[in-house]
């Protein structure tokens, strides 16, 4: 059995032409490395003088620990030190970015689908690696209608799957639960944010704590992260793969094709933070 930690983030862009952007993504963790790996996290958190309790956070609010305390280089340390652990216990990663700048559909509309690429991935990755998987996403924030929409929305897709996959490899219905009491949420919280802020080009924090989560992301069959790992909507961010994967090749497995990156016909071809 292996459980998917699910987090939401939502950031603005400092790339010319690329608007806010919203993201579902997490971690793939096996049942057998729950307890060490949430061990692992308190022991690394404890390191650095977190109290116990304390939510790990990529954006930790103004008034909670980390951000009065945890300051600068001793955060970059403390969290290097957490997603060490986590690669040490064989960590994966989804995380699914949509650019609201270049399409129609905002908000909840935009949301739903991160969930529904989301999900058409998790789901071809546990057939490869022949498992059953469970969804653990955090509580949402908001009424009760909210929770329960979001709940009756992964309802649908776990009794009939997506147009691309069926609804054999998720077990049940998404489980929720506050990320505070949940370390491998937070781990979520911080791979989803990092990875979101390095597609929106703020590069300062988060492109150290990036280099530990590249080697989590699952892959295609070609050993290629962008579109399977870390996909991006719409397609007109392909370049963006490159600049920040470092990937040269974009490959449509299904189509059984691909593209040398960067490519001139997509925006970012010639600077990663300007419209070609």
């Amino acid at each position: 059995m292996k459980l998917f930690f699910a987090d939401d983030s939502t950031q603005k862009s400092v790339r010319k032409g690329m608007g806010k952007l919203i993201a579902f993504g997490g971690v793939i963790i096996d049942e057998g490395h729950l307890r060490s790996l949430s061990a692992g996290i308190d022991a690394a958190a404890e390191s650095f003088g977190v109290p116990e309790g304390e939510e790990l956070k990529w954006s930790p609010k103004k008034k909670s620990w980390i951000y009065s305390n945890l300051i600068g280089e001793e955060r970059q340390n403390c969290y290097s030190a957490i997603l060490e652990t986590a690669l040490e216990h064989e960590t994966k990663a989804i995380v699914i970015v949509w650019d609201t700048g270049r399409t129609t559909l905002k908000g909840n509309d935009a949301f739903e689908k991160c969930v529904s690429f989301l999900y058409e991935r998790l789901s071809v990755h546990l057939e490869k690696t022949d498992s059953l998987g469970l969804i653990i996403a955090d509580k949402p924030g908001g009424s009760h209608k909210e929770d329960e929409a979001f709940l009756e929305n992964f309802i649908e897709r776990t009794n009939s799957g997506t147009k691309y996959v069926p609804p054999d490899r998720i077990g049940l219905n998404v489980l929720t639960t506050p990320s505070h009491l949940l370390r491998h949420l937070q781990l979520a919280d911080l791979v989803t944010g990092i990875t979101t802020a390095m597609v929106a080009g703020s590069y300062k924090y988060a492109r150290p704590l990036f280099e530990f989560i590249k080697p989590m992301f699952i892959q295609n069959y070609l050993g290629c992260v962008a579109g399977t790992g870390l996909k991006l909507f719409p397609n007109e961010l392909t370049n963006i793969y490159h600049w920040v994967l470092g990937e040269d090749t974009f490959w449509r497995v299904g189509m059984n094709c691909g593209w040398s990156l960067p490519d001139k016909k997509w925006p970012y071809a010639e600077n990663e933070f300007e419209i070609a």
